[in-house]
Order: C-alpha cells, then sequence, then structure tokens
C-alpha cells in the first residue's frame, strides 16, 4: 500500500512540476508529433526557442542519438540561422524516416522537442514498356510496375477509364500486370495502368498500347496480271502480320533476283517485260508467328503488228478488194475499218455496197496469234476514192494504218462561181485602158480570164480549143495559167469580134475525156437605167435611194461600179449640169446625198450607171424644189453619255442641216436631274433642278467642256444651233458622272442652298462692315472729338490735320488754327514727295 502511494507522488511531481518545454519545430508537426516528407525530394526542419533569452546550446540528434554535423558538403546536416537551428536533408531516402531530437538548454534545465520524421514516395513506373507485344492464341501477360510509399492500388483500362476491367474468364489482374486469356487480334488495343494511392490522393496512370502478334493474313492478295510487252508490270501483294511480315517472290519455284525486278514493301515491279516473263509466280509473307503464300500468273499481252498495206486501184463499177494482215498479237487481234478522214465505222449494216470477210483462227492460251480481214467494195464508185484505215487491237494495245483506195473515173467538168458557162470582154478600149472615151479606138480588147476546172481519177489533163483548133499560149492573145491536173485558165485578150464565141475546154485522163463550151460575150455599158426615188429635201440637199440591177442582160454583162449623178436649174439645159459619182458595193440600193443646193429653188436630177464598159442609159429626170430658209434641224450627239471624270465633262455635236443658213452660234446649258445618295440609291431632283447660265459656243466649233458639275450625278444637256433665221428646236439629251469623293452633306445638298449660304455670306459682310465702320468712328471721335462721319461729310469746326503716309511711316499730324472765316482750308496743293496725304480735323477746344 505505501509503495503504491510512493508511485502516485512521483508521477505527480513529473506531471505537475516538471517544467513546460520552450523549444518550437516547424513545420508544424500534426498528430503525435509527426513530419510528413516525401522521398527524393529537398527537405528542411527548423528549431527555435520561444524565450531565446532563456535558451541556448539548440542542436539536433538522428533517430540513433547522435548529434547531427554542421558539415553542409553532408547530405544531412544542420545550420544556424538568426537564432534558428535548420536540419536540411538534401535528398530524402527511405532509411532518413525516424525519430529526430532538438535539445536545449532552458533556465539551467535541459529542454528538448522529439519529431517523428514519416517518408511518403510518389507513384512512380518501372519495369513497364508503353509498347508490348502479345502472341496470339495464348495467355499472355501485359506488364506493369508500380510502386509507392504508401503502397499504390492498381486498376486496369481499356478504351479509356470507362472500361475498368475485372478479374473474370478474359482478363486477370496480377502484381505483375494483367494477364489477358486466349489472346486474339481484337485484343490489339490501348490498356491504361492506373496506380493510386487513397492516403494521399495521388493517382497516375501508364498508357500501354499492346499489339499482338499474329502469322501474316492477306490484306492484297495477288492476282492473275497482264502485262504489255515492253512496258513495266506491277503486281501487289500485302499481308496483316505483327510483326511486320517479310516479302519473298519466286517464280516457278526460284526465287527472282536481278536488275530487273525492284522489290517495294509490298509490290514486285518488273522493268519492260517480254514474252519470256509470261509463267506462274509466288509471294510468301513470313514473321515469327508464320508465313502465307499465294500464286498468281503474269501474261505477257503482245499489240498487233500490222503488215503494211499497199494501195489498191480499181476502176469504176468494180469490186475493190483491201486485206489487212495481223502478222502477230496476244491475245488474238479485234480487225475494223474506218473512212480515214471522217473516221466513220464501215459496216455492211449501214452500206449495202460493203462486206467485210475474216478469218477463223482461234485464240491461243500462250502463242502469240495472227489473223486477217479483207474489206470488199462492189461496184465500187468514186464515193470510195479516200483514205482506208484499218484498226487491229486487242487488250495490249491499238494499232492501226492506212490504205488509199483508189477508184478511176473518167474527168467531169465542173461549173460553179469559178468556173462558169460565160465570161464578158469588150472591145474599143484605148491604150490608156479607161473605156467610153471620145478618142478611144479600135486596138487589143480588154483581157478577160476564163477558168476551167474538171474532176476525175486520175487527175485528168486540161486543154482548151477555139473553133476546133487547140489554143497555144502565145502571150499576146491566148495566155495559160495554173496550167496544171484538174485546173486551167485561159486569158483572152481580143482583136476584134471574131475572138468572140464559144471556146472548149477538155479534160482527159487514162479512163476517157469530157469536153464542155464556154462562151466569150461581148460586154456593153449598162442598157437598163437605176430607178431614182427622192427620199428627203432640205434647203441645201437632197436625198435620193437609187436601185440598180445585177442582172447581166441589164448591166450589159459587166458589174456597176458608179452611178453617176447629174442636176440643173430647171431654167437651164444639161450643158450646164452638175454631177458627182457614187462608188457602188454589193447591195443593190445605194443612198445618195447631193449638197451645196440652193434653198427654194427648182432642180432636175438624174442618175446612170457605169461598168467598165462605159456610162450607161439615163434615168428618168425628177423635177424637185429645195425647201426655204428655216432654223438649223436639232443637233446629233456624238460623245458619250458616260462622262470620263467626276466633276467635269466633255460633249461634242454636230449639225445635219443648217437650215439654209450658215449656223452662227451654238447655245449650252445643263441642270442636274439626278444623283446617288450613300446607300447607292438615285434620288430625283427634276423639280428642284435650275439650269445653268447659257454657255454661247460660236460656229464652227462644235464641242465644250462642262466644269464644277457634282459627281456621281446625272445631268439634263441642251444644245440649240442657231442661225440668222432662228435657234433649232431644243433637244436635250443626259449625261453622267463619274463617283467621287463628296461628303455626305454635298450629296445631298439641295441646288438652291447655295443662293441662300450666298445671301447669308453677303448679309455677314455688310453687318461686320457696319460694326467695324461703328468703331472707327468712335476712336476717331474719342482721340479727335471729330468722328469718322463727321470727316466724310466735313461737319468739323476746329481742324486737325492728320498725314496718313502710306509708306511704312509715322502718321504725321498737322494743327490748324482757325485764322479766317474757312474752317475747312484746302489741302496745300504743293508735290509732296514722300507720298503723304493730310486730313483735316476738327481742333481741339482750347482748355
Amino acid at each position: 500500500m505505501m509503495i503504491s502511494l510512493l508511485l502516485i507522488l512521483v508521477l505527480f511531481e513529473q506531471v505537475c512540476v516538471s517544467p513546460v518545454t520552450r523549444i518550437v519545430v516547424l513545420p508544424k508537426p500534426y498528430e503525435d508529433n509527426k513530419v510528413k516528407a516525401v522521398i527524393n525530394e529537398k527537405f528542411f526542419l527548423t528549431c527555435f526557442s520561444q524565450n531565446q533569452a532563456s535558451t541556448s546550446s539548440l542542436k539536433w540528434l538522428s533517430p540513433s542519438g547522435q548529434p547531427i554535423s554542421n558539415d553542409p558538403t553532408l547530405r544531412i546536416y544542420t545550420a544556424l540561422n538568426n537564432q534558428q537551428l535548420m536540419l536540411h536533408f538534401e535528398k530524402l531516402e527511405p532509411t532518413d524516416a525516424g525519430l529526430y531530437a532538438c535539445q536545449g538548454v532552458h533556465d539551467g534545465l535541459p529542454d528538448q522537442v522529439k519529431i517523428e520524421l514519416t517518408l511518403e514516395k510518389k507513384i512512380s513506373f518501372h519495369d513497364t514498356k508503353l509498347e508490348q507485344f502479345i502472341k496470339a492464341g495464348q495467355d499472355q501477360l501485359v506488364q506493369c510496375h508500380a510502386s509507392s510509399i504508401p503502397g499504390p492500388e492498381i486498376a486496369w483500362f481499356r478504351h479509356g477509364i470507362n472500361t475498368n476491367l475485372k478479374n473474370d474468364h478474359k482478363y486477370q489482374i496480377t502484381n505483375d500486370g494483367l494477364v489477358i486469356k486466349n489472346v486474339q487480334i481484337e485484343d490489339e488495343a490501348i490498356y491504361l495502368c492506373q496506380a493510386s494511392v487513397t492516403s494521399t490522393g495521388e493517382i497516375k496512370r501508364a498508357q500501354i498500347n499492346v499489339q499482338v502478334m499474329h502469322q501474316p493474313i492477306w490484306d492484297v492478295k495477288p492476282i492473275d496480271t497482264d502485262g504489255v510487252n515492253g512496258q513495266d508490270i506491277v503486281v501487289r501483294c500485302k499481308a496483316n502480320a505483327k510483326p511486320v511480315p517479310k516479302y519473298s517472290w519466286f517464280r516457278n519455284g526460284i526465287m527472282l533476283v536481278g536488275e530487273r525486278y525492284v522489290f517495294t514493301a509490298d509490290s514486285l515491279r518488273i522493268l519492260k517485260s517480254n514474252v519470256n516473263d509470261r509463267g506462274t509466280y509466288t509471294c510468301e509473307a513470313e514473321n515469327n508467328s508464320g508465313k502465307i503464300s499465294a500464286n498468281f500468273r503474269i501474261n505477257i499481252l503482245v499489240g498487233p503488228v500490222i503488215a503494211p498495206l499497199e494501195e489498191v486501184r480499181v476502176l469504176e463499177g468494180n469490186e475493190a478488194r483491201v486485206k489487212c494482215i495481223v502478222r502477230e498479237a496476244f491475245p488474238k487481234a479485234q480487225i475494223t475499218w474506218k473512212y480515214a478522214d471522217t473516221l466513220e465505222n464501215i459496216s455492211p449494216s449501214s452500206d449495202s455496197s460493203i462486206e467485210i470477210v475474216a478469218d477463223s483462227i482461234e485464240d491461243s492460251n500462250d502463242n502469240l496469234v495472227g489473223s486477217w480481214s479483207e474489206l470488199r467494195i462492189k461496184p465500187a464508185d468514186r464515193r470510195y476514192n479516200r483514205n482506208i484505215t484499218c484498226v487491229a487491237s486487242n487488250k495490249a494495245e491499238v494499232n492501226d494504218r492506212q490504205v488509199r483506195l483508189i477508184v478511176e473515173y473518167k474527168p467531169t467538168l465542173l461549173i460553179n462561181s469559178e468556173s462558169k458557162e460565160f465570161y464578158y470582154s469588150w472591145l474599143n478600149v484605148d491604150s490608156s485602158g479607161s473605156s467610153g472615151s471620145s478618142s478611144s479606138h479600135v486596138s487589143r480588147g480588154a483581157s478577160v480570164l476564163m477558168t476551167c476546172i474538171a474532176t476525175g481519177e486520175p487527175k485528168p489533163q486540161i486543154t482548151w480549143f477555139f473553133k476546133t483548133e487547140q489554143i497555144k499560149h502565145d502571150n499576146v492573145k491566148y495566155i495559160l495559167h495554173k496550167q496544171q491536173l484538174g485546173l486551167s485558165q485561159l486569158e483572152v485578150i481580143p482583136d476584134g469580134l471574131e475572138d468572140f464565141g464559144d471556146y472548149q475546154c477538155k479534160a482527159e485522163n487514162t479512163v476517157g475525156s469530157s469536153y464542155r463550151n464556154i462562151e466569150l460575150r461581148m460586154a456593153t455599158s449598162p442598157s437598163l437605167p437605176p430607178m431614182l426615188v427622192l427620199q428627203a429635201t432640205k434647203p441645201e440637199s437632197v436625198n435620193f435611194q437609187v436601185t440598180v440591177s445585177n442582172e447581166a442582160e441589164s448591166n450589159g454583162g459587166l458589174p456597176i461600179h458608179t452611178i453617176k449623178a447629174q442636176w440643173r436649174f430647171l431654167n437651164s439645159d444639161w450643158s450646164n449640169q452638175n454631177e458627182k459619182n457614187f462608188p457602188v458595193t454589193n447591195a443593190e440600193r445605194l443612198l445618195v446625198h447631193v449638197g451645196a443646193l440652193m434653198p427654194d429653188t427648182e432642180y432636175l436630177f438624174r442618175v446612170a450607171g457605169v461598168n467598165k464598159v462605159g456610162l450607161g442609159k439615163w434615168s428618168q429626170e425628177i423635177k424637185i424644189k429645195t425647201l426655204s430658209r428655216r432654223q438649223p434641224e436639232p443637233i446629233r450627239v456624238l460623245s458619250q453619255e458616260d462622262c470620263t471624270a467626276s466633276t467635269k465633262c466633255y460633249i461634242e455635236w454636230t449639225s445635219d442641216s443648217n437650215g439654209g443658213s450658215p449656223i452662227r452660234d451654238y447655245l449650252v446649258k445643263w441642270r442636274r436631274l439626278s444623283y446617288k445618295d450613300s446607300s447607292n440609291k438615285h434620288v430625283d431632283t427634276n423639280r428642284l433642278g435650275r439650269w445653268s447660265d447659257v454657255v454661247v459656243i460660236k460656229a464652227p466649233i462644235t464641242n465644250y467642256e462642262i466644269t464644277s458639275i457634282l459627281p456621281n450625278s446625272f445631268y439634263e444637256v441642251d444644245v440649240v444651233a442657231r442661225n440668222d433665221i432662228g435657234p433649232s428646236a431644243s433637244q436635250p439629251f443626259r449625261i453622267r458622272t463619274l463617283p467621287g469623293q463628296i461628303g455626305e452633306l454635298e450629296a445631298f445638298r439641295k441646288p438652291n442652298e447655295s443662293v441662300i449660304n450666298r445671301i447669308i455670306l453677303i448679309c455677314g459682310s455688310i453687318i461686320a462692315a457696319i460694326i467695324l465702320f461703328i468703331i472707327i468712328d468712335v476712336l476717331l471721335l474719342m482721340k479727335f472729338d471729330c468722328g469718322l462721319l463727321a470727316i466724310l461729310t466735313k461737319s468739323c469746326t476746329n481742324q486737325k490735320e492728320i498725314t496718313i503716309d502710306f509708306k511704312p511711316t509715322p502718321t504725321k499730324i498737322v494743327q490748324h488754327t482757325n485764322k479766317s472765316n474757312h474752317p475747312y482750308k484746302p489741302i496745300s496743293q504743293t508735290e509732296d514727295h514722300t507720298g503723304n496725304a493730310s486730313i483735316p480735323l476738327r481742333p481741339k477746344e482750347n482748355v
């Protein structure tokens, strides 16, 4: 009993009497004086006293009770910093965990604090490859090793974290990783190995690409291939396998080697193949899981080789035969026929004269094959006289050869616009070559070129005859041109009437000959006068429509090239006529304008046609009276509607008739019609438009440049021609300016705004002048007792003379005394070389 009482007293003394420690350790420990740190990281503990004056000799003790050195070269050392003793760990290791003590002396008594250092290790993966290969058909382990302190929990996922794998018939989770049972190709995927520590909340994942190793499976299996002789052959062979397979190529069991064979990852290329490359080939794909092979056949195709074709000749009406022979081809060539010029197929179904006969040779599996085809035409006529193409084709290529089929026939003479039935010439041609002249004399006639064209096979030879005699080239009367097969031109220069008549053109070849008469006729001046119809009458001009005939009987055999117009006063004769020539084009109707006539005057008009022979008959005379003098006709605008600038526009015009009196001048004015606003819409200003001032343009000027107009606007322009009789009728036209740089205010400004602005400006100027006048008057009144108004009205009683120097010199003031009855004494008229002027002012009153 006594012993128990003593023990209780001792414990009470230890609890109640022992002093409280003054030492503090940071970081502040949590439960049971524990401090956490992370392995492989730097860390330090700080020890200091709450009462530095009463505590001394701080030191750190290791878990083994040994003082820790202050040598900074060690991994664990202490350091004193401002009365604080720090314990440094440069890199924490698992063995550093334990109970550390910080000791000191407080008021002469020992004092200490013990801290338990507990260590944690972050999650790390080791011996875990991010790409792993497993074999198909077996149970395989996907390795994943993770470590941490505290130890981690492991979970597995496939295709993302939503597919948590559990232990079942397919998967088994072990300490070394994930076991996949009976691996198949479908098990190839991205797997996640997840390590987590619940107490720290740390989590990490390793993404592992799992690939299933399997023997090759065909992706692209080689197939029988046709190659073309002389060209490269490419055969594809591709297998899916893990790891990637190795390919080998064989022909008839022998591995392919040599420069002609080019191997790639999934193909074989045979360079410049030939018929010897035909045979059975093998592609083999192999890896460490197995191998597969496939056989295929290569056939070498040979394009058709066509034998040369010779020209075929046949008389018209007989049977034509054209044979095409293919010497070799593989496979057998198909032969067809075409016309070379149109590429139209030749077939019995479209032409009953056609028959095609072909061979009956069967195709061979390996050997080259020849073939032929014969085209038969019965009866053959000149339609088949053309190039014919034999086309031979097979799977290798398409070849062709042309052959000329010539169907011979006797010449046929043509009549067309070049080779006519008759030609014209004439006599009475003077040496200068003009016709119809009074001084002309009978000499050589006008030359004429006659053409003869013939078709035939062979091409015919052409000769000329006149009155049964063959014409020879003499370079005087007869000149032969273009003397070639199928074409001849004869130039005839007649001497007299005996050279006119029928000429014969003869065309001849080996098949036969043909004749045709070509008549040389005598040409005359036009026998049918033109028809004259009045179109319009003006004071100084008239317009006619003249109709001429193109018929040979009417124009004398030669085309009318000129219309001669004559006119005279009604009371005169044709010896005093005026005349004018008008060239004739191919048209039958010609518009004739005769000007420079007198107003209000009667005339007689007539016209006649002129050809190379001379002047023809005159038309019926027409009496016409010109109009009296009057105002000019409205002007005709020559310039474009669109201007070439934004603030100016060039306009040009002409006047078709001056009304019988010379135009004196032109009156030009304009006004704005519309403009485009900021939204690019037209704004009509017709009601607000105001005509500009009239600009007078003296004749003969017929152009003007309008300036100071606004951009992006339509303007109406009126140009009036004026003569002594009066102005022409008004016929306004539009112009449009280009867009330009104008503000919104300017774009919407009304025409009358400018007038208002001017009135405001004038009124403002007047008010400003009045104010300035009043200021000057007040200043002069204050200084000289005589205002500006009094000076101007000469009402000042006492005067002072102020000399104002208009040069930059000081103003001179002259004092006047009132010595006479003339208070306003005139200024001295003596010459002042300084240019000063004196202004009399009323003197100040005497004080």
